[in-house]
């Protein structure tokens, strides 16, 4: 597995993953199993990566394999199983339907599924209550959730200042594929995660980031959900839907080439400031003092 794309997890079964297979007839004694998809819940530990909630949280990542061994390994999963996993983080596109609650139209709009591809998967205990998962979980909270990756912005990096004075800033990546997914398609040569970033890395990474900019991050996964607004295209009603999104937060981000280095943003800094100096004095002494 190359090193540009690597994640560990270390978490606790949520329930047993679905099993799909090339035939829906259960009577099928040749239908064959092409899809697992199962879920962690995951420990992201306590860093010092800028956030302002130094709580520890769970995250609920989704596990995906097309390989005939994991498949086999995840069908054994059972809810409250402690697994370990090593992988590399995919996305692929997706059509997502809509019920309109208004018309009952049924529309299909496209998003993007953000997964875990496993290479490496091994049952650690079998069976523990939650309480127990969650004690396992910080035992080896180093390994519960970890991910490196190196890749290219392909958006620029936009930042937000919530209503607290916490400096947020989002921007996706894309990153080329070296360990290949042979069940996939061969046309599907990169993966495009979001990442998020909080705090002083947040200042950093935007004044750092451009286009093309290649940056390496460790950090961890954040997966969570929220509310979409969407409008009927047959009757006008605009009505809500929840919506699932998985993103990489990092620890630390090192800006390789096409950055700006740490000395042209510290130099920003002190020009941005000597600028604001010489604004407040002008505010209070007008122009000509």
């Amino acid at each position: 597995m190359a090193r540009h794309n690597e994640v560990t997890l270390f978490g606790q079964v949520i329930q047993a993953p679905r099993l799909l297979y090339n035939d829906s007839n259960p009577n099928n004694q040749s239908r064959k199993l092409v899809r697992t998809i199962g879920s962690l819940a995951v420990l992201r530990g306590i860093r010092d990566f800028g956030a302002v909630d130094k709580r520890i949280r769970l995250d609920i990542p989704i596990v995906l394999s097309q390989n005939e061994k994991i498949m086999k390994m995840m069908k054994q999963w059972e809810q409250g199983d402690i697994v370990q996993i090593r992988g590399t983080l995919a996305t692929v596109n997706v059509m997502k339907t809509l019920t309109c609650p208004g018309c009952q139209q049924v529309e299909s709009i496209q998003g993007m599924l953000c997964f875990i591809n496993p290479i490496f998967m091994q049952t650690e205990d079998k069976k523990l209550t939650p309480e127990e998962g969650n004690k396992e979980m910080r035992r080896c909270s180093e390994i519960s959730n970890r991910i490196t990756v190196i890749g290219k912005a392909c958006t620029e990096p936009e930042l937000f200042i919530t209503d607290k004075g916490q400096k947020i800033t989002n921007y996706q990546l894309k990153i080329q594929r070296k360990y290949r997914i042979k069940e996939d398609d061969d046309t599907n040569r990169y993966d495009f995660p979001f990442v998020k970033s909080y705090g002083f890395v947040a200042d950093h990474d935007k004044r750092a980031i451009c286009e093309n900019g290649l940056v390496f991050i460790d950090g961890a996964i954040q997966t969570r959900e929220y509310v979409r607004h969407h409008i009927c295209p047959e009757c006008g009603i605009e009505y809500d839907y929840r919506e699932t999104a998985t993103e990489i937060i990092p620890y630390s981000t090192e800006y390789l080439t096409g950055c700006k280095t740490m000395e042209e943003i510290e130099e920003e800094k002190r020009l941005e400031t000597l600028a604001a100096g010489e604004q407040a004095r002008k505010n209070l002494f007008g122009d000509d003092f």
